[in-house]
């Protein structure tokens, strides 16, 4: 049998069996990262728990980590066509498809607080971006939770203090991170994630730019022991995508329960990965992986970081209209918008997950129409 024909008759299988009155269906989310990873090891199963429990096991969800079902470039392809109907999707491997949701990945947010930023950048995706929605529709996806890394900081194979240190080295960088980089002397390399950590080994990598989990999670440490105490910025927000017809198949209160648990799943992410156990595995590897934080010139870098946010929007403006993207400069207007509203809420929120899932429900997906969506 074909794979469209198997296909075909998945999706027909799935629609008769949410549709029964005493039916159930199990749903399959494959993320690519390692099971060990925040995303499979603490919120997706909360989550799934959840929904299982919430819809009476109607809908229940395999959890395939690891990238066993699809790899980061391929993941949208595989939801699109039903492989899948979840995973986990970064837009600068696939700008093309998702160019609006890029625009706001591609604008660096220099600030320390995470919790702002990726509250700001999924309200500006949910709310104030129908350019965004209308490019899922046409790969047959819908976007749900969403969050944006932490600020990122060099760990590199040998220490890197200045700009003439950095100058030359290869760097893994994407989006609008490879542009910063490059702006900052050094050469970019658009590895994903998991790409990386061959490279690093071999010597196709010089340093990776990130955050501090990414060094235990995907085994960085072992070979980039020199972290830059320097912080330059972060981005996002990484998203959830989810396969549209089985989307549709829901009921309004299956629907409305999938919404309260992203909104979970977003929180757990911002805060919990990234600001609570990244600085929890910074002090774990320093002790058991020797990883040694350098003291960058912060003048020199942070002169570097402001000169290029000075000039980013402009250039992410003009990569995004190359991409079909007709008013971009909304889209980033918006951020900007969203990132001074989320500032007060960051401060109210505090290290509360719950407050924080709680403020993302209240002040996006209580706003969104799920008979519409």
């Amino acid at each position: 049998m074909s794979n469209k024909r198997l296909l075909s008759l998945t999706t027909a299988v799935l629609a008769l069996a949410l549709t029964g009155p005493a039916s159930a269906v199990e749903f399959v989310f494959g993320a690519w990262p390692p099971a060990g990873e925040w995303l499979n090891r603490v919120a997706l199963p909360k989550a799934f728990g959840e929904i299982a429990k919430q819809t009476n096991n109607k809908i229940t969800w395999k959890l395939v980590p690891g990238g066993q079902l699809a790899d980061p470039k391929a993941t949208f392809q595989a939801v699109q066509d039903g492989l899948m109907q979840g995973g986990l999707g970064i837009s600068t491997y696939v700008p093309n498809l998702v160019p609006s949701l890029n625009t706001i990945y591609s604008t660096i947010v220099f600030t320390d607080d995470t919790v702002a930023a990726s509250g700001a950048a999924l309200e500006t995706v949910t709310l104030n971006c129908p350019s965004c929605q209308e490019e899922f529709k046409k790969i047959n996806a819908i976007p749900l939770s969403g969050w944006t890394s932490s600020p990122y900081q060099l760990a590199c194979t040998s220490p890197v203090k200045t700009l003439a240190d950095l100058k030359g080295k290869r760097v893994r960088a994407t989006g609008g991170n490879a542009e910063f980089v490059k702006f900052a002397g050094a050469v970019p390399v658009a590895a994903t994630l998991v790409e990386a950590v061959g490279l690093l080994q071999r010597g196709g990598l010089d340093c990776q730019f990130g955050v501090h989990g990414w060094l235990r999670t995907f085994g960085y440490a072992d070979v980039a022991k020199y972290v830059t105490s320097t912080p330059l910025g972060l981005t996002g927000p990484a998203m959830n995508v989810w396969n549209r017809d089985m989307w549709k198949q829901m009921t309004p209160d299956q629907r409305k329960i999938h919404l309260k648990q992203m909104s979970f799943v977003s929180a757990s992410l911002a805060l919990g990965q990234f600001v609570i156990e990244n600085e929890e595995i910074l002090a774990d590897i320093k002790k058991n992986k020797g990883v040694q934080v350098v003291q960058g010139d912060d003048k020199a870098f942070l002169e570097v970081a402001k000169k290029y946010d000075s000039e980013q929007r402009a250039t992410n403006i003009a990569n995004a209209k190359k991409f079909g993207v007709a008013n971009p400069e909304a889209i980033i207007d918006a951020y900007v918008k969203n990132q001074q509203k989320w500032s007060k809420i960051s401060k109210e929120v505090g290290r509360d997950i719950d407050k924080y899932a709680a403020a993302i429900q209240r002040e996006i997906y209580d706003k969104v129409d799920v008979n519409k969506m």
